[in-house]
């Protein structure tokens, strides 16, 4: 045999059965795993990836490796036509021994690649070599991993743990919604990258390896694991090849006696994870796998706060319910164990804020009339062709721009005793800690009748009231100030969506309904995979109203916008209060134009005091109304729709609750459409 720096064996064959062989560095020949000495030179043999150098699939150059693990072996590669660098992860040829194990890999490929969402890794290849070597590629993404993380700082604080968590249990959902269980999440397979400051805020977490664990499942006989009447029988028959499957410290009781997964095994493996994060240890150890597997299935972990007391008793009660034994105790879903962490974070920046209040304590008059603020001006719109109408394309469109801005923080303050302001700090508290369900008065057979209302999934109840709708000193067109007169308006309660509708949740209406896509989805009719948790946008007033309809919703009302803007009886100029501050919102500034809105949510600040985000920046939203003057005059803009809200490319002066643009239902301006979104409300009465 002629020696090689090919993967051959010394009968010339491919090396099909592993991806590590023995080189002679005298001669550079390499052979298989079972010589010790070259036959050649008589050198020492050391052993070698094998295809290190090589062009695999004769599209992806090999260039270095990056990790190994129970899988496989993950390479940095190029890809020789398209010059981009990728992650090549090539599998253990034990995992893929057979024509049918093939099949198998590549349904779970397949499955895997069907997952888009910023926080897993993006698989964008996968094949069978000719070598034999069957192999999947990803997108190369820089950062370590969380154990390296926790091996670094060895545990983190609950609002960093739970920023990353939260992350970790977006990318879970998706998959979920796919159909694939991870059933091996661990440290080891989150990659977490700073985009900033070393902390939770400048950290981006992306999940690796979506079903390709279940290659190592073999499906056991019903009821084949009688645990633990016999555990050396147990033992025998989960340790069997191909039976054990995952990392057994993370590993659910379901998953270790060998039954049947669905959603909730992965909810088990998430709270392993937090309860690492927030204590430093984790719930179960031992000296074996075997025995940290009995533990799993018999032993509940100590409490989080025995180990570490600093952790808030709310974190401790959800991470130990995602550890219950039962799955029909834990949560049911990523994103109800991501609801609930956010919760958590919620309340303890309430608190924080709470214990920071001064003794001083602004007060917002109930109407602006009286106040300081100065006049804003608009510049007179571009005027375009004329229409049948009356009404020009500029004056429909209702241009903002050039609008100065005005200082909201002269506002009227004064001393209170003592025990008001305990008053006023109890108050508060009871407000924010109200929780899932809130009383709220509703209309029955007696008056005052109440009733506990809760929320849909991803809305929030809004408890009506009353509040100042509209400024004296607004925006002044054609003479007219179109956000006055500030008037008194009262509100029913209602539910309002969170979050603004995502590109993904539009996504899902789009293929139930087989309705036309935004234009701006231009990859095949569909968005990037990147922009899955961005505000949909190219969307016209119809359009939002058909989406609110499908979903058994509707458009908020003007009024109800405002109301939620103005978080409510408090009639402020922002979600947050009366002052902007950079970073406070998505939206222009330090003079610097962005090109898209960020994912929902993004912006911490940007939120009301009853919890729904991005009121203030982000993308603008549509509403129910028609343009209507508040003193009840006819307007050339009587027959447009209303959006509210500010954009990315907004200045904060353009941002206020008070703000009113319009345009037409069907046919809106494209400089509306691409900087325009919206939420759904719901009735609080309706069952729907």
């Amino acid at each position: 045999m002629s020696p090689s720096t090919d993967p051959y064996d010394r009968r010339g064959e491919p090396l099909v059965n592993t991806l590590e062989g023995k080189k002679c560095e005298a001669c550079e020949s390499v052979f298989d795993l079972a010589l010790t000495f070259c036959p050649q030179c008589g050198q020492r043999l050391v052993m070698v990836d094998t295809i290190l150098g090589q062009t695999l699939d004769g599209r992806y150059r090999i260039e270095s490796v990056l990790g190994r693990g129970g899988m496989g072996v993950v390479y940095r590669a190029t890809h020789v036509h398209l010059d981009t660098r990728v992650a090549v992860k090539v599998l253990h040829p034990e995992l893929v021994s057979n024509q049918s194990a093939i099949e198998r890999f590549r349904r779970e490929a397949r499955a895997a690649g069907r997952i888009q969402h910023p926080n897993a890794i993006q698989v964008t290849d996968f094949g069978v070599a000719a070598q034999g070597m069957v192999y999947l590629v990803m997108e190369l993404v820089h950062g370590e991993s969380l154990r390296d993380l926790l091996h670094r700082e060895r545990v983190l604080e609950p609002e960093r743990a739970i920023a990353i968590m939260r992350q970790v249990c977006a990318a879970v959902e998706v998959a979920h919604q796919n159909g694939v269980i991870h059933r091996d999440l661990k440290p080891d397979n989150i990659i977490v990258q700073q985009s900033g400051p070393q902390g939770a805020v400048g950290e981006h977490v992306k999940v690796l390896d979506f079903g390709i664990a279940k290659l190592r499942e073999r499906e056991p006989a019903p009821d084949s694991l009688p645990f633990p009447e016999r555990p050396s029988q147990f033992e025998k028959t989960l340790t069997e090849a191909g039976m054990l499957i995952g990392t057994p410290q993370y590993m659910s009781p379901e998953q270790c006696r060998a039954r049947k997964l669905d959603a909730r095994s992965d909810i088990y493996s998430l709270g392993v994870i937090l309860y690492e994060m927030l204590s430093g240890q984790l719930p179960f150890g031992g000296e074996t796998p075997m025995e940290v597997v009995l533990k799993h299935i018999k032993e509940v972990p100590p409490p989080l706060r025995s180990i570490r007391p600093a952790v808030p008793w709310r974190i401790e009660d959800l991470v130990m319910r995602a550890l219950a034994k039962e799955p029909a105790a834990r949560q049911s879903s990523a994103a109800e164990l991501s609801t609930q962490l956010e919760d958590c974070l919620l309340d303890s920046e309430q608190q924080a804020a709470v214990a920071s209040l001064p003794t001083v304590v602004g007060e917002m008059p109930a109407s602006t009339e009286d106040s300081e603020l100065p006049r804003a001006t608009v510049v007179q719109p571009q005027a375009q062709d004329s229409r049948a109408n009356g009404v020009t394309d500029s004056e429909s469109k209702l241009v903002r721009e050039n609008i100065p801005p005005a200082p909201f923080d002269r506002l009227k303050s004064f001393r209170i005793p003592l025990i008001l302001g305990a008053l006023v700090v109890a108050g508060f508290l009871v407000y924010f800690f109200a929780g899932r369900k809130s009383t709220v008065t509703t209309e029955g057979s007696g008056r005052g009748q109440t009733s506990q209302l809760s929320a849909p999934e991803g809305m929030i109840l809004i408890e009506g009231g009353e509040f100042t709708m509209g400024r004296n000193d607004g925006r002044v067109f054609e003479g007219t100030n179109l956000e006055g007169p500030a008037h008194q308006e009262r509100v029913s309660p209602f539910f309002l969506d969170k979050f603004e509708v995502t590109n993904r949740q539009y996504r899902e209406f789009v293929d139930a309904r087989n309705y036309p896509h935004p234009q701006h989805w231009i990859s095949d009719g569909f968005y990037e995979p990147e922009d899955a948790e961005l505000p949909v946008t190219w969307v016209s007033w119809n359009d939002a109203v058909a989406y609110a309809e499908w979903k058994g919703k509707r458009l908020p009302t003007e009024k109800e916008w405002e109301y939620a803007a103005r978080s409510g009886g408090r009639n402020y100029f922002y979600p947050w209060g009366n002052e902007f501050r950079s970073g406070d919102a998505n939206l222009l500034q330090g003079g610097v134009r962005k090109t898209k809105p960020a994912p929902v949510g993004t912006y911490r600040n940007d939120r009301n005091q009853f919890g729904v985000f991005d009121l203030g920046g982000n993308v603008s939203e549509w509403v129910q109304d028609f343009f209507r003057m508040y003193d009840g005059k006819p307007s050339k803009f009587d027959r447009l729709k209303v959006y509210r809200g500010g954009h990315f490319t907004d200045p904060p002066e353009t941002a206020t609750a008070t703000f009113r643009w319009a345009d037409e239902a069907s046919t809106a301006d494209k400089n509306t459409l691409s900087v325009t979104g919206f939420r759904c409300a719901k009735d609080a009465g309706d069952k729907r």
